[in-house]
């Protein structure tokens, strides 16, 4: 991704770490994304702004599943690959569509109609683009479908601290969280960001996360040289905490940041512990949320056991096109029954949130 950096850096609408260009160029350098991993990078540059968009010929990696159309176009002795995708690769994070000033609408026009360009006059079977923001979600609702998903998201109105946050939730549920953030004296929890950051802790997060990977029976995204590099150069948009065993690191969870969200990435251990998950992928990342007056912790794809820990269900969006007519509308169909599926979860789920009803 040859790109004049500065140009980059000065368009972007927001400080969100997934449209930094050194987040992207470590990919690719490091090879985490590339012809031979099926994330091959596009590029669309006009005078004031960019477009990344993906050839891909595989569904891995997305975290908005549509794998059931294309096991139907299989079906149907029809090719569903490649795709044109447009997302940070394996990255469930809202993030904008567009790398331009977010009020500029000419050059965000002026982006789709060649992605739209491409799409057509190319191979490309379907375009998805993912985990957009609501902004985008409204621009681009008369060019695509818009599809809804869920994520759990923790949301602050401006807590003084992790006691505040507590004080709000129902007697049981506070109990509940208290209770599991003990832990034998043997273990200490430290948070560390920005030049306190070293590639000793590049070296434990990989192996945290290649144990939990390998564990799960997941594909391995990243490599060693990713969290390396990554460490390096958005040191100061990364969060680790390190969970210790008599001084001996045992765990460790990765989160990214700006100055509104909060963002759970990866997280791993070597030495699995009662609740140690849901105080290095939670309850840390809420004390780190509240502490720097973020308004919004993504905490990543699925989890209904987030709710009692105070996260919200919160609908998210994704925009398609499908260029087979038949297959268009069929998907066009299934996306409006489950966006009403999708809300009428949401409703549901929400009865069990862990707040007074006092609570705003």
């Amino acid at each position: 991704m040859d790109i004049d950096k500065s140009k980059w850096e000065r368009l972007k609408p927001e400080q969100n770490p997934f449209l930094s260009l050194d987040f992207y160029q470590t990919l690719e350098i490091t090879r985490c994304i590339g012809s031979q991993s099926g994330w091959l990078p596009q590029i669309i540059e006009v005078q004031a702004g960019f477009l990344v968009y993906f050839i891909k010929d595989h569904s891995y990696g997305e975290y908005i599943f549509d794998w059931n159309w294309a096991q139907a176009y299989a079906s149907h002795g029809l090719d569903y690959y490649p795709k044109l995708l447009s997302m940070c690769p394996f990255t469930p994070a809202t993030k904008s569509v567009f790398i331009c000033k977010a009020e500029d609408k000419q050059t965000q026009n002026e982006l789709i109609h060649i992605l739209l360009e491409e799409y057509q006059k190319k191979d490309f079977y379907s375009a998805h683009l993912l985990f957009i923001n609501q902004r985008d979600k409204e621009f681009l609702a008369n060019k695509f479908m818009i599809r809804t998903s869920m994520q759990y998201h923790f949301f602050n109105p401006g807590y003084r601290d992790f006691n505040d946050f507590l004080n709000t939730l129902k007697s049981k549920k506070k109990k509940n969280i208290l209770k599991e953030r003990i832990f034998p004296k043997e273990v200490s929890i430290t948070q560390y960001t920005g030049d306190d950051l070293t590639l000793a802790h590049a070296e434990q997060m990989h192996r945290f996360y290649f144990d939990t990977i390998s564990y799960k029976g997941a594909l391995p995204y990243l490599n060693h040289d990713f969290f390396q590099q990554i460490l390096k150069h958005l040191k100061h948009q990364i969060l680790y905490v390190e969970a210790a065993f008599e001084n001996e690191p045992i765990a460790g969870s990765l989160f990214f940041y700006d100055e509104n969200r909060l963002y759970g990435r990866y997280w791993g251990t070597t030495r699995p512990l009662k609740n140690l998950h849901f105080e290095l992928c939670y309850y840390q990342g809420i004390e780190f949320a509240i502490h720097h007056q973020l308004a919004v912790f993504e905490a990543g794809a699925q989890g209904e056991h987030k709710i009692s820990r105070g996260f919200t269900p919160t609908p998210i969006y994704s925009a398609h096109r499908i260029k087979n007519k038949n297959f268009s509308d069929a998907i066009n169909q299934f996306i409006l029954k489950e966006r009403d599926y999708i809300q009428e979860t949401i409703t549901h789920l929400k009865q069990f949130l862990p707040y007074k009803e006092t609570h705003e």
